[in-house]
């Protein structure tokens, strides 16, 4: 809690209001005439509030201030009592306060010294709370509005909406004497806060951003700012907030703080102050609605209208009564098919009134109902895994089969209710297998491939100490096991012990129908592991499509595609992709293979864009597309190097972050390429640490243990380029040595990227390793014979090709062939090397202009420097600052250039290594680095150093 948290809370959410109110300010001072501004609010929704801000803004522009706001019942907990009395405040003094000694003596005193003021001085009259003055005072006030209105005065006239204990009446008839008389307009309405807002004020009370447990307790009491204030600052006061790493959490330990879900179907505890608030609110309910919502409680959220009113008896007619208070209270809310609590945390406390051995009852009441329904053994399950005990063999078969029709809807319930079906089952039962297979594809759909990796091993390890001889079905079941164990292990990204998994399943089902996901993920974990049988599998898989289910074959046509590719023959991978692609009709289970995500990937490094985004919105419908599923997080992870092949280095980097799982769920398998354009991204904005940070990680969490990774080449490519950057180009060479040695790795690393291979060449002949650069032509011209159709690959060989012949026409052909926005940039670059070297440097100067614009559009800053040194050598200069809004001081306050310097320089890197890495002056990084001792308030390298850590 931070020290100020009993002051006056900031308004948030307000700034329309707040915003029409300067606007009025600015028209009576512009037309020196009266205006009215009714606000209208309910008690606890910040009028007061409101008011005391709107005066400090007029006193701050000049107004005299006559207010007489209230610091009663409207005003915030915890808020200093103002002077009392209402009297003018000269321009600039009016942040005192507001104080209401009584609705009708602050309307006298406004209009005493209204009436004795001789001069026309710019005004606003501030009046809180006028339901409660008397008719007299009213009528007064209005005579006097009306008398006055040719002065420039803002009338600010707040009062508390019809359904008050106090009497409403006189207000309505002084409003309606002024309407038509003067301009009269009311304030926006101040409804609940939501978004944003609402974050802030929680934040205000705590000291801390509020983590979402906390955040969705507010917005469960979110009727008026007052509550939430309430709420949190009670919560601050019975010790149930605790602020961990800047954000505020509902403590450890505490009823709240259990992560919505930790049971199956049930929210969350929830703290004993919030409880009794809502209960309070909830004793205002009628007996009917309160009864039709502790059933709603039991029957979940959201629930079915049907199901609510088969458990109360009645008619759907009786129903309406009931609901419309319940959503007029905004306890419920209204989806198209169904109702659902407003909030979990609300649905917790309606849940806890009722008490444990009538809801036991209620729930398996509730279950038989439902089981007549068509998807009744689904939302059965539900209620009768809280009440299940050992030995009920009829619900727990209904439990079993409820979390296998869920699998694919609701995988994250599936697991809930498979594995608390196991933990009521005897040990040593078969049943236990299958329902161990269910919640390990459940987990893996999830993303919690650990856990199902984990599960699956200690329910084979205990299976094996069965006595021995097993049924027929519990060895087919612990063959399915392994399988379900050998896809998670893939999409892990072991593909050693993926291929051990799948031979063992295979191994126990030989002679008999092989599952088909151990067919497939042995297929691919071999092929991805080196094996050179992997193949001719997938050619005989081929060869006989009637021996094989689409699933199987879907997989060795991916597989063969895979060939292809490393092979050079781009386009017929391709082809086989999208071949794999129509035959794939999708399927229940986690697909550790899809065509689809390799598709997306090929076409991306081919320069189809706008296909590899059509396959890209295609591919997470082909599994659960939940929230917080793995199929979720699939469209960032194909999505990353499409945008960074287009350019769009922000929504690149982006994605990526979800790919490689900061956000949430993702496919460890596919996280080496969200790594790679991390560190891509990194590296062309001259971010050199932070692409070699990416780099390492790539390293150790994802280490090529064979020479047949699909992230090998780019990987090396990257420290290739990196080592350039930094060093120069035979340190490049360098790092690309065991390339050079195997065609297939130098193919693999042509194709991952369309600038890839001019930047061989050009490298290579920097180094003075002209057979380097030879060789590096020969690859491309392999792949140009067997792609004569890819049009990206020819525009790759031509570039290559010119490039290392010198070659300037051809080169300019090139860059109008490249689809890519980087190898078009890189191709401009290099054709004015070359004019340049004929000596046509008008020409030349032109080219760099259009590779340095093209550079900065795409955000390669470092590109666009090193373009921008060489135009300074040719006596051009060219203008390259921008101007961004930014604070004054820390890390933010710095500019893209600084940042730059700032991590070299902390990297160790002298003024005069740093300089030319950045394509500067030694004397320019200087200036620079006193700009940033300037604004982070440090003196040396060494703080730097410490700053940057």
């Amino acid at each position: 809690m931070s020290p100020n948290s009993r002051s006056l809370p900031q308004v948030r959410g307000r700034e329309p209001q707040l915003a029409q109110i300067s606007a009025n300010l600015r028209s009576v001072t512009s037309a020196r005439r009266s205006k009215v501004l009714l606000l209208e609010a309910a008690p606890g929704a910040g009028k007061t509030r409101l008011l005391r801000e709107a005066v400090g803004i007029a006193g701050r522009n000049g107004f005299t201030v006559v207010d007489g706001a209230s610091a009663g019942p409207d005003a915030a907990p915890g808020a200093a009592p103002a002077p009392v009395g209402t009297r003018p405040h000269p321009p600039g003094a009016a942040e005192g306060g507001c104080h209401d000694p009584g609705a009708s003596s602050a309307i006298e005193t406004a209009r005493a010294w209204l009436r004795d003021d001789a001069e026309r001085v710019r005004a606003i009259v501030a009046l809180d709370d006028l339901h409660l003055a008397g008719l007299p005072a009213l009528t007064a006030l209005c005579d006097l509005i009306v008398a006055l209105s040719a002065r420039p005065i803002l009338w600010l006239l707040a009062f508390a909406p019809d359904g008050d204990a106090a009497p409403y009446e006189p207000v309505k008839s002084c409003l309606r004497e002024l309407r038509g008389r003067l301009p009269v307009e009311p304030v926006r309405e101040l409804g609940p806060l939501s978004g944003d807002a609402l974050t802030r004020l929680v934040a205000d009370c705590t000291g801390a951003v509020p983590g979402p447990a906390l955040l969705a307790l507010a917005e469960s009491v979110n009727s008026t700012p007052r509550t939430v204030i309430e709420l949190v600052r009670g919560l601050v006061e019975d010790g149930d907030i605790c602020v961990v790493d800047g954000t505020s959490r509902l403590q450890p330990g505490s009823p709240g703080s259990a992560p919505a879900g930790a049971g199956v179907c049930t929210p969350a505890l929830v703290p004993k102050r919030f409880s009794a608030l809502v209960q309070k609110d909830l004793r205002s309910l009628s007996g009917p609605t309160m009864k039709a919502l502790r059933l709603a409680a039991v029957l979940g959220s959201p629930f079915a209208p049907e199901d609510l009113s088969a458990m109360l008896g009645e008619a759907p007619v009786g129903l309406l009564t009931a609901v419309d208070e319940a959503v007029n209270r905004g306890l419920l809310v209204c989806g198209e098919h169904d109702l659902a609590f407003r909030g979990e945390p609300i649905w917790r406390v309606l849940l806890d009134s009722v008490p444990p051995p009538v809801c036991a009852l209620l729930r398996r009441q509730a279950a038989e109902m439902l089981l007549s329904r068509p998807d009744g053994v689904e939302r059965a399950a539900l209620q009768l895994v809280h009440i299940a005990q050992p030995g009920d063999v009829a619900e727990l078969r209904i439990i079993a089969e409820g979390s296998q029709r869920l699998l694919a809807a609701d995988p994250s319930t599936a697991a809930s209710l498979a594995t608390r079906c196991m933990e009521l089952l005897p040990p040593g039962q078969p049943e236990r297998v299958r329902l161990a297979k269910t919640a390990v594809e459940a987990f893996t759909r999830v993303g919690d491939l650990d856990r199902a990796i984990s599960l699956a091993k200690d329910t084979i390890d205990g299976a094996a100490r069965l006595p021995a001889p097993w049924p027929a079905a519990l060895a087919g079941d612990i063959a399915a096991l392994r399988a379900s164990m050998s896809t998670a292990l893939l999409l892990l990204g072991n593909a050693r012990m993926a291929r051990r998994a799948a031979a063992d399943a295979l191994a126990a089902q030989k002679g008999g129908v092989q599952h088909s996901g151990a067919v497939i993920t042995h297929l691919a974990a071999s092929y991805l592991t080196g094996d050179s049988t992997a193949v001719e599998r997938a050619r005989k898989i081929r060869g006989a499509p009637d021996r094989h289910p689409p699933a199987v074959r879907v997989g060795a046509m991916t597989v063969h595609a895979f060939d292809q590719w490393c092979d050079g023959r781009v386009g017929d991978a391709v082809g086989s992709l999208r071949q794999a692609v129509a035959l794939d009709h999708g399927s229940e289970e986690v697909q550790p293979f899809d065509p689809r995500w390799f598709l997306a990937f090929a076409l991306t490094r081919t320069d189809e864009y706008e296909e590899a985004e059509a396959v890209v919105q295609s591919a997470a419908p082909t599994a659960a597309a939940g929230a917080g599923t793995l199929a979720a997080a699939l469209p960032a992870v194909l999505r990353a190097p499409l945008h960074l092949a287009q350019g769009r280095l922000d929504e690149a980097e982006e994605a990526a972050r979800v790919g490689v799982g900061m956000d949430g769920p993702y496919v460890p398998m596919l996280a080496p390429q969200a790594w790679l354009v991390l560190a891509r991204v990194a590296l062309r904005r001259g971010a050199f640490t932070q692409a070699g940070d990416y780099l390492k990680i790539l390293d150790k969490d994802f280490p090529q243990r064979d020479a047949s990774s699909p992230w090998r080449a780019p990987r090396l490519l990257l420290k290739a380029q990196s080592a350039e950057a930094q060093a120069d180009s035979r340190a490049a060479m360098e790092v690309l040595a065991e390339i050079w040695a195997q065609a297939g790795a130098l193919r693999e690393l042509v194709l991952d990227d369309p600038a890839a291979a001019a930047w061989c060449v050009r490298c290579a002949l920097a180094a003075d390793m002209p057979d380097i650069a030879q060789l590096v032509v020969d690859t491309t011209e392999h792949l140009r014979t067997h792609n004569r159709r890819v049009p990206s690959v020819l525009a790759v060989a031509l570039h290559a090709r010119a490039l290392a012949e010198g070659d300037a026409d051809a080169v300019a052909r090139a860059g109008r062939l490249h689809r890519n926005p980087w190898a078009q940039a890189a191709a401009a670059e290099d054709h004015a090397g070359l004019l340049l070297d004929h000596g046509d440097h008008e020409r030349a100067i032109g080219e760099l202009d259009r590779a340095m614009s093209a550079y900065g559009t795409l955000g390669g800053e470092r590109d666009a420097a090193r373009v921008r040194a060489r135009l300074r050598r040719l006596g051009v200069r060219r203008r390259h600052w921008t101007h961004a809004k930014r604070p004054v001081s820390g890390w933010e306050s710095l500019t893209k250039t600084e940042r730059m310097v700032a991590e070299l320089v902390a990297g160790g890197l002298t003024n005069q290594q740093a300089a030319r890495r950045l394509f500067i002056s030694p004397h320019t990084v200087g200036f620079h680095l006193r700009q940033i001792y300037r604004k982070l308030g440090i003196r040396s390298r060494t703080a730097l150093i410490r700053f940057r850590a």
